[in-house]
């Protein structure tokens, strides 16, 4: 009976150690699911900028292309734009 008290002990530390490691992984998932947020924003900035940057280098070739004095590289930019006016429209009559 005199070990009752000591283990009794023991296991209320150990209860506490649990409980501290407990709290510690909660912020931990806390701050990790908040940083997790944050890059999730950034790649969606980042992907919208790419995006943007994409239009700008198709417009460039274009405007390159129809600006410059090779007539059948023009005309096949444009057929290849049409195609895709095209099949913007039929997805548009859905």
């Amino acid at each position: 009976m005199e070990m009752l008290p000591l283990i009794v002990e023991g296991i209320e530390n150990k209860i506490k150690k649990l409980i501290f490691r407990n709290q510690q992984l909660q912020n931990e998932n806390r701050d990790l699911k908040n940083e997790r947020s944050l890059q999730e924003e950034k790649i969606r900035q980042l992907t919208a900028k790419t995006l943007e940057l994409e239009d700008q280098i198709n417009k460039l070739k274009v405007s390159k292309v129809l600006t410059g004095k090779d007539n059948l590289q023009a005309r096949h930019q444009i057929n290849e734009l049409l195609r895709e006016i095209e099949k913007c429209y039929v997805l548009l009559n859905r």
